[in-house]
Formats: C-alpha cells, sequence, structure tokens
C-alpha cells in the first residue's frame, strides 16, 4: 500500500476513534445505571481538575490555582461558584488575611475526587493495556503523532 492511502487509512481510523469516543460519552451520560460516573460527568474538566488540586494541596486559593492549572483567573473564578452553588467546595479566609480567600473540598467533593480519581485510574489501566500490544518503536511513532496532533491543537 502507498503512502497516501495509507495516510487515508490513518486518518480514517482517527476519526473513528473520534465518533466512538463521543458515542461513549454519551452512552455514559444517558446510563444512569452507573451513578459515579455521571456524578462526574455532570463536571466541566476545569472543574474536575480544581477539585483534584485542591484534594492533593488540602486547600488552594484563586491565584495558586490559576497557576497550576495554567487558566485564567476569570476562568477559575467562574468554574469555582458551580463547586461553591453545588457544596463541592467551600471557602475559608485566613485570620492574618481576611482578604484572602481559600477553598477546601467539602464532605461532597471529598467524594467527587476520590470517584475522579478512580476514573482516572481505570482510564490509565486501559491505555496501558492498549499500549501492551505496541512494541517500542510502534510506541516512538504512537508519541511522536499524538505530540504533533498536541501541538496542533495548541496553535489552533
Amino acid at each position: 500500500m502507498d503512502k497516501i492511502n495509507k495516510k487515508e487509512e490513518a486518518l480514517e481510523s482517527l476519526q473513528h476513534l473520534i465518533t466512538e469516543r463521543e458515542a461513549a460519552q454519551k452512552r455514559r451520560k444517558v446510563d444512569k445505571a452507573g451513578q459515579e460516573e455521571v456524578l462526574v460527568l455532570d463536571w466541566t474538566l476545569t472543574q474536575l481538575h480544581i477539585v483534584a488540586t485542591i484534594k492533593e494541596k488540602g486547600r488552594a486559593n484563586n491565584t495558586f490555582l490559576s497557576e497550576s492549572l495554567k487558566l485564567s483567573k476569570p476562568a477559575i473564578t467562574k468554574a469555582v461558584k458551580k463547586l461553591l452553588q453545588h457544596n463541592i467546595l467551600a471557602k475559608m479566609h485566613q485570620e492574618e488575611n481576611k482578604k484572602e480567600v481559600y477553598y477546601l473540598l467539602t464532605e461532597s467533593g471529598e467524594k467527587l475526587a476520590l470517584i475522579h480519581n478512580q476514573l482516572h485510574e481505570q482510564a490509565r489501566n486501559s491505555y496501558l493495556s492498549i499500549l501492551d500490544n505496541f512494541n517500542i518503536a510502534e510506541l516512538e511513532t504512537i508519541i511522536k503523532f499524538l505530540n504533533a496532533v498536541t501541538e496542533n491543537i495548541k496553535q489552533n
């Protein structure tokens, strides 16, 4: 098979991957049997990363979250607002500095962080299982491809 046909086949495989992933995400949103996944799917990726960061750090303010997650302060503020409204986070002020607001996880936030972490671990194990099917040279090609796609996304 020549290079042009192989590139077309690779493009079709990539399109198929994207389509199947979107379909699986829609199925998970509809399927209420897995309550933990549904709970996590109710939140944006930014909100889940905020919860995970606070879980890891213990508490965090807007500046720390913005720098850690490489997001603007307004984006953090918007995401935190919904987390506060749904009792996932609680506000805390330092005794010595009443102006500065820190966020802590509530009991619900702790549960969400745990579920999010478990789902991350499941996904990681699933990907590692798939990657077991490739030799080192093939893995290097996969890494090169994924890095190129990531760079393309960043630039567009």
